[in-house]
């Protein structure tokens, strides 16, 4: 390295603030998630809320409001019922089976698949409506401007 050492007293420390707001925000994050979290909830519903609370709590998200709690409590409930249905579906080696019946030969879809599908339909519902994909996170961001924007000026 070439040129003059560098001198001790021009070194700048790094400040304690920057470490102490962001251990304040993390703080008040986690305040919000407890104050938030229902009363009397099932060890796994418990775990499923912790984890997405944190998701929406994030200062950039910023979703986890009182007016939400419902539908967050909603999207864990269906959560947790999809991993179970999913975990104690049947090893089953085809997801139809065939009936005769007096219409004739019918294929008919499993029970249990059929389980499966319906939650999965009402969890991708409350997924968009919470906006924990890409896609939907995005309709959300602000910004997205009205469709009459441009039109509110002409009629002025």
């Amino acid at each position: 390295m070439r040129g003059a050492k560098p001198k001790l007293r021009n070194v700048v420390p790094m400040r304690a603030d920057d470490v102490d707001i962001a251990k304040r925000k993390r703080q008040a994050q986690l305040r919000l998630i407890r104050k938030l979290m229902p009363r009397d909830l099932s060890p796994a519903l418990k775990v499923e809320y912790k984890r997405v609370a944190e998701i929406l709590s994030e200062p950039s998200v910023d979703r986890l409001k009182p007016r939400f709690i419902d539908t967050v409590m909603e999207y864990c409930r269906c959560t947790v019922r999809l991993h179970d249905l999913r975990a104690s579906m049947p090893t089953l080696a085809h997801e139809v089976y065939r009936v005769k019946t007096r219409n004739g030969d019918q294929v008919k879809s499993h029970p249990h698949i059929a389980q499966v599908n319906e939650e999965w339909r009402k969890w991708r519902s409350l997924v968009a409506m919470l906006g924990l994909s890409p896609t939907d996170e995005r309709n959300l961001l602000p910004g997205q401007g009205d469709f009459f924007d441009k039109n509110d000026d002409y009629f002025d």
